[in-house]
């Protein structure tokens, strides 16, 4: 019985480790320090809650597949179909998180290479930097820009204003490596999916600009979140299983943990001899998403810092590099090697190549451009 016990919970813990890891930094502080109901924002995990809903409801009329179906029917040549699936990753990442963007984008490209012959490991690659890169351009693009945006009481203007460059430059670097990839033309023949129930998506839609905007302070929260449950109860209460609640109990265990180290003697050291600075919290956020993923990593410093611009570039940018440091990453790397396991190990070495080379070029770049500029 216990070793049954034991063997299910190494499994769990394998499957969900951040969530772990939260969850048992959250009991051991609570052990030293008296946790507060007061550390939790609860309009973080309101908005998380919605957009979930939101997203689930959009996956079960499968839009997004639909969108991309359609776009790919006008795709003749290996580049733009390379182009049609990393630009859709990158353009809908902003809107329904990189997770779901390649959740649903990755086994289509896996499809679509078997269909048309193509070779897909660089194609992925591109998607994940896509969906990473492109994320971080809006507030509801990824988790760590939800929380930032609460916690810095950001604006949408000065929000923004700081993360047009490093997605300029996204672009501009993912656009030199499709570019650079041999061309052929290629005959693409896809069944056409059926057309969603355009009132239902139409609906699922509205409920996106409701809780963006209530991200953006636009409209109430609390509001929102009550409007888009009452929604869902009335056009398919099953979404109500479908999210991840592990992501939500992740939040909470991090809310916790940060609130109870908050005011210990290794914080203050961090706060007055790292991250007192641009470039500190910067560097902070590059490295620290390396080794425990940018989420964490977010939450982590923002306790620390009030170098709101520099945390939020740091963390956004560190989503390149480690596998992961972008638990999105984690995701494509499995669907890629469940489909081709004998191109894991070659995947796994291109991804690293394309991931340091584009934080090395962009991190730097966002340094001088932004960074140290602005401490000039």
């Amino acid at each position: 019985m216990l070793s049954n016990f034991l063997s299910r919970l190494k499994i769990f813990i394998k499957q969900e480790t951040v969530l772990s890891a939260a969850v048992v930094m959250a009991i051991i502080s609570s052990v030293f320090y008296r946790p507060q109901l007061s550390y939790i924002d609860w309009e973080v995990l309101c908005v998380l809650w919605a957009l979930m809903l939101v997203v689930a409801g959009l996956k079960s009329v499968r839009f997004l597949d639909w969108s991309a179906v359609e776009l790919l029917q006008y795709c003749h040549s290996r580049r733009q179909i390379t182009l049609v699936l990393v630009g859709i990753t990158f353009l809908s990442s902003m809107f329904v998180t990189n997770d779901v963007a390649l959740l649903t984008f990755v086994p289509l490209a896996l499809v679509i290479g078997k269909a048309a012959k193509m070779d897909m490991p660089l194609v992925i690659i591109l998607q994940t930097l896509a969906a990473n890169l492109g994320s971080m351009f809006t507030p509801a693009g990824n988790p760590q820009n939800l929380f930032l945006y609460a916690h810095y009481d950001f604006t949408a203007a000065s929000f923004f204003k700081i993360m047009t460059v490093p997605t300029l430059l996204s672009v501009i670097y993912i656009l030199a490596i499709i570019y650079n990839i041999h061309d052929r033309k290629l005959s693409l023949q896809l069944d056409r999916m059926k057309c969603p129930e355009r009132r239902i998506t139409a609906v699922y839609l509205l409920l996106l600009f409701l809780n963006i905007g209530a991200v953006l302070h636009f409209a109430d929260k609390y509001a929102a979140l009550v409007v888009t449950v009452a929604a869902v109860l009335v056009m398919n209460r099953r979404l109500l299983l479908q999210v991840d609640y592990s992501l939500l109990v992740t939040f909470i265990g991090f809310f916790i943990f940060i609130g109870n180290i908050s005011h210990t003697d290794i914080v203050q050291f961090l706060q007055n001899n790292v991250l007192n600075s641009a470039t500190g919290t910067y560097l902070a956020g590059l490295l620290s998403s390396q080794l425990i993923s940018n989420v964490p990593a977010a939450m982590l410093l923002a306790a620390l810092t009030r170098e709101a611009e520099a945390l939020l570039l740091g963390v956004n940018i560190g989503g390149l590099g480690t596998l992961i440091a972008s638990m999105a990453s984690v995701i494509s790397y499995k669907l890629f090697a469940a489909e081709h396991p004998y191109q894991a190990g070659p995947y796994l070495k291109m991804f690293l190549f394309y991931n340091f080379v584009g934080l090395l070029l962009i991190g730097a770049a966002v340094y001088f451009l932004l960074i140290w500029k602005a401490g000039a």
